[in-house]
C-alpha cells in the first residue's frame, strides 16, 4: 500500500480508558455524542487492549486510538499531548467521506454515476489534450479507474499550479478509462468540485447540509484550491471520534441514530471489491481490494473495509465483530516513512486490537 496517500500539515489528540453512558465531559460541543462502555461490557479483553495501547505509545507517530463495539467507545487513547478534541488532517480517509457525498447527490439525482466528467468542465474543454478524458465517468473517479497520473509522479505537480482542475485535464492519462485501477488524488479533486458544480453549493455547503450537520459535528477546516474549491480527497479536518463515525454509518448500512445519511444501497456498492485480486497483500492486511474511495481485504482472516489516509489515519471496520477502530497519527512523513507508519498501525490492530474481541 506504499504510495498510496499525501501529505500536508498537523493537529493533534488524549490518554484514557471509558465509562458507561454518554460522554458528559466532552468539551466539543460541536462533536458526535458516542456512548461509552467499557472493554469487558463488550466482551474485550482489556489486558491485551493496554497492551497494544502501550505499544502504539512507544512508536511515537501513533497519536491517537478508539475501539468501539456494537456501537460503544470501548476504549480509547491517545498520546504525546493530544486529546479528544484535537484537530487534524484525515488526509485520504477524505476520500471515504468524499464516497458518501457523492451517494447522496446521486440518491438526489443531482449526479449520475454514468456521467461525464467533462460535461462539468466546458471552460476547460480547450486545454483537454488527451482525447480519453472525454470518457472518464464519475464511476470512473469513484473507482479509481480514470487513468489519471499516480500520486507519486503527479500529486505536487497539480498542488504547486495555479489552476488544479486546469493542470489535471490538460495532462496525459497513463491508461484508458475503465481498464484498471491507478490511485489518484487528482482524480478524486475533480470529484468534489464536480459535486460542488452539479449541486450549486460548495463541497463543504453540501457536506454540512447533508452528512456533517446530520451528524451533529462540523468540520474545523478543509483545504481549498487557489480556485476556492474544496481539496477532493484529502486535508478534511476532524477529531478521531468524529471521524469514527463514518465507520458508525457503514457498520450500519448508512443509518446513524435512526436517521438514514447515506442511502443503504449506495454502502452495499461502495463496499463491492471493483479492482484487486485473492492475493494481494500489505503487511498482515491481504486480499486488498478497491470499492468506491474504501479499501476492502481481510486482516486476521476477518473481511474488513478500511477508510486510510496517509501516515496512519485509519477508519477501520470490522463487520462480523461488529467493531470500528479509528486512528490519526503523524501527517506529514514522507512516503517511505508513511508506509512504516501505516503498517505499524495495522499490527497494533492485528496483533492486540482484534486478538482482544476472540
Amino acid at each position: 500500500m506504499k504510495k498510496v496517500c499525501p501529505y500536508l500539515l498537523i493537529v493533534i489528540l488524549f490518554n484514557v480508558f471509558v465509562s458507561c453512558g454518554t460522554d458528559p465531559d466532552n468539551k466539543n460541543l460541536n462533536s458526535y455524542n458516542w456512548l461509552l462502555s467499557t472493554p469487558e461490557e463488550q466482551s474485550l479483553n482489556s489486558t491485551l487492549l493496554e497492551e497494544g495501547f502501550t505499544q502504539a505509545e512507544a512508536k511515537g507517530y501513533i497519536y491517537s486510538i478508539i475501539v468501539i463495539r456494537n456501537g460503544k467507545i470501548a476504549a480509547e487513547r491517545y498520546f504525546h499531548n493530544h486529546n479528544s478534541s484535537s484537530y487534524q488532517t484525515i488526509r485520504s480517509v477524505s476520500k471515504s467521506f468524499l464516497s458518501a457525498f457523492i451517494g447522496i447527490a446521486v440518491e438526489k439525482g443531482i449526479l449520475r454515476l454514468d456521467q461525464k466528467l467533462v460535461d462539468l468542465f466546458p471552460e476547460y474543454e480547450q486545454y483537454i489534450s488527451d482525447a480519453r478524458i472525454n470518457n472518464i465517468t464519475i464511476d470512473h473517479l469513484l473507482k479509481m479507474r480514470s487513468g489519471f497520473r499516480g500520486d507519486d509522479e503527479f500529486y505536487f505537480t497539480f498542488t504547486y499550479s495555479n489552476d488544479w482542475v486546469k493542470e489535471i485535464l490538460s495532462s496525459t492519462l497513463n491508461f484508458d478509462p475503465g481498464t484498471k485501477m491507478g490511485y489518484s488524488t487528482a482524480a478524486t479533486h475533480l470529484l468534489c468540485v464536480v459535486l460542488a458544480r452539479a449541486s450549486g453549493k460548495t463541497a463543504l455547503e453540501f457536506a454540512n447540509e447533508n452528512f456533517f450537520g446530520k451528524c451533529g459535528f462540523d468540520v474545523r477546516d478543509w483545504l481549498r484550491d487557489p480556485q476556492g474549491n474544496y481539496f477532493g480527497g484529502n486535508d478534511i479536518y476532524l477529531t478521531t471520534r468524529d471521524m469514527a463515525v463514518l465507520g458508525l454509518i457503514y457498520l450500519n448500512n448508512g443509518v446513524l441514530d435512526g436517521k438514514q445519511i447515506v442511502p443503504e444501497d449506495w454502502v452495499e456498492k461502495s463496499l463491492v471489491k471493483y479492482s484487486g485480486s485473492s492475493t494481494g497483500s500489505w503487511g498482515q492486511w491481504t486480499k486488498i481490494g478497491y470499492g468506491y474511495l474504501w479499501w476492502l481485504g481481510e486482516v486476521n482472516d476477518y473481511k474488513i473495509f478500511s477508510a486510510l489516509g496517509h501516515g496512519g489515519q485509519f477508519v477501520f471496520c470490522v463487520p462480523s465483530l461488529n467493531m470500528i477502530i479509528a486512528t490519526q497519527s503523524y501527517p506529514d512523513s514522507d512516503w517511505d516513512q508513511a508506509d512504516v507508519q501505516e503498517r505499524g498501525v495495522i499490527d497494533i490492530i492485528a496483533d492486540y486490537i482484534l486478538p482482544a474481541a476472540e
